[in-house]
C-alpha cells in the first residue's frame, strides 16, 4: 500500500510504501496489538490491562491514537476499525441532553454499561467532568480518522457530537484570556458544580488540536479564530521568562506554575508543546530546558537510580521531531522506549521497573513517538460546509 503523501516537514513518516515504515519501527504493531486487544465489543479500552476504569482524564482517547497510527502505517483494516469503533463508544458515552451537552464524565466503568464513576480532581473535589481535554481531543479523531481513513461517514454520524463538543468547549470552558480552563468539579459535601479555573498548559495543547480538528469538520470561522487566538495566547502567556521553559499551567489566583525539575509534568508539557505549535524561540527554548535533563540513556532522571518514566521521553520524541535537527537524540531516546519501556507482551510501563504498572494510554504516546506524525494532517484538506 503506497503512502498517500509526504507529511509536514520536520515529520519522521517518510513518503514510503507502509510497509516499509513498520520495517523502522517493528513494536509499533506490537504496543496497538496489546492494546486493542483488550478492547470490549462495545469499543471501550480499559485504562490499564484488566483495570475497572476507562478513559479518566481522557486516556482512552490517548489509547487509541495506538490505533490511528498503527493503521497509517500499515494500513491494516483491524486498526482502522477498532479506531473508529472506539470513535463510537466515546460518542455514545458523551452527554447529549441538557446543560452538560457536548461532555464527558471524569471516568466511566470499563465494562458495559460503562457507567460514570465519581473521579476527583484534588482532595477539595468529589467529582469531575466537562473537562477541555476530553472534548478537544474526540474532536481531534474523528477529524483525523476522516483524513487518514478517507472516510467521512463517521463524520457525518458524530456531526451532533462534533457540534455540541465545540459549543460546550467555547462557551462554558473559555476565559477571558482565550484559554482554556480545566473542566467542572463537584466539591466535597455539595450538588452543585464549579468551574476549575486552572488553565493546565498541555489542555492548551489539546484544545488547540481540537479546534483545528473542528474547523476541518465544520468550516466555522469561530474555531479557525479561537485556535488563531489561542496559539497566539499560549507563548505569551504561559512561556515563564525566568526559567525559559513553559509553566504548566496558570493556577486559580492566576498566577503561573513554574516548571520543576524531575517533575513529569514539566518534563512531557514542554516537549508536547513543542509537537503541537512547532519551531519557534519558545519550543526551543522549551526543549533545550528539557535536555538539560536528559540522562546519557535517554531517559529524564538526576540519578541512576532515579525513576525513569516512559511519558517524557515519548513525549520528547514528539517535540524533537518538529523542532530544529535532533536526530541524536531522537536515535537515542526511540531506542530508550524500545528497549525499556516496553514488556514482552507489547505493553508500556509507566516507569522502568519488574512491577511498573502498565498503561494504555501511554501505548498512544509511544507509536507516536516512534513516527512523529504531523500533528495536523488534514490542514492541507478542504474544510467540511
Amino acid at each position: 500500500m503506497p503512502a498517500r503523501r509526504l507529511v509536514a516537514a520536520g515529520t519522521i513518516l517518510l513518503a514510503i510504501p507502509a510497509q516499509a515504515q513498520l520495517s523502522l519501527h517493528p513494536r509499533v504493531r506490537e504496543v496497538a496489538d496489546f492494546v486493542l486487544a483488550q478492547q470490549t465489543p462495545q469499543g471501550c479500552i480499559p485504562d490499564a490491562p484488566g483495570g475497572l476504569r476507562a478513559n479518566e482524564d481522557g486516556a482512552m482517547a490517548r489509547s487509541l491514537l495506538a490505533a490511528a497510527y498503527a493503521y497509517r502505517a500499515t494500513g491494516r483494516a483491524a486498526y482502522r476499525n477498532a479506531w473508529r469503533d472506539g470513535i463510537k463508544w466515546l460518542a455514545l458515552s458523551m452527554e447529549r441532553d441538557g446543560p452538560w451537552a457536548g461532555t464527558w464524565r471524569h471516568a466511566h466503568a470499563a465494562q458495559a454499561p460503562h457507567v460514570a464513576l465519581p473521579t476527583p480532581l484534588d482532595g477539595s473535589a468529589q467529582d469531575t467532568r466537562g473537562c477541555s481535554s476530553a472534548a478537544a481531543l474526540f474532536l481531534y479523531h474523528v477529524a483525523l480518522y476522516t483524513d487518514l481513513a478517507s472516510d467521512e461517514s463517521l463524520a457525518a454520524t458524530c456531526r451532533p457530537h462534533v457540534c455540541a463538543a465545540l459549543d460546550f468547549l467555547l462557551q462554558k470552558n473559555r476565559g477571558p484570556n482565550d484559554l482554556f480552563y480545566l473542566g467542572w468539579v463537584q466539591p466535597k459535601g455539595k450538588d452543585t458544580w464549579e468551574l476549575c479555573r486552572r488553565q493546565r498548559t498541555r489542555d492548551q495543547a489539546d484544545a488547540l488540536l481540537g479546534l483545528w480538528a473542528a474547523s476541518f469538520l465544520t468550516g466555522q470561522a469561530r474555531c479557525r479564530l479561537a485556535a488563531s487566538r489561542l496559539e497566539q495566547q499560549v507563548p505569551q502567556l504561559l512561556f515563564h521568562k525566568r526559567e525559559q521553559a513553559f509553566a504548566t499551567a496558570i493556577d486559580e489566583a492566576g498566577s503561573l506554575i513554574p516548571p520543576v525539575d524531575d517533575d513529569v509534568e514539566s518534563q512531557v508539557t514542554q516537549a508536547y508543546l513543542a509537537w503541537v505549535l512547532g519551531a519557534s524561540r519558545e519550543t526551543e527554548a522549551a526543549l533545550k530546558w528539557l535536555e538539560a535533563r536528559m540522562a546519557p540513556d535517554g531517559s529524564f532522571r538526576k540519578r541512576k537510580d532515579d525513576r525513569a518514566f516512559a511519558l517524557p521521553v515519548a513525549a520528547y520524541c514528539l517535540g524533537a521531531g518538529r523542532v530544529g535537527n535532533r536526530f541524536n537524540d531522537l536515535r537515542k531516546t526511540r531506542s530508550w522506549l524500545r528497549d525499556f519501556a516496553v514488556t514482552p507482551r507489547g505493553g508500556i510501563r509507566e516507569f522502568i521497573a519488574p512491577d511498573a504498572p502498565v498503561r494504555n494510554d501511554l501505548a498512544g504516546w509511544v507509536v507516536m513517538a516512534w513516527l512523529t506524525p504531523d500533528p495536523r494532517p488534514f490542514s492541507h484538506l478542504p474544510t467540511k460546509p
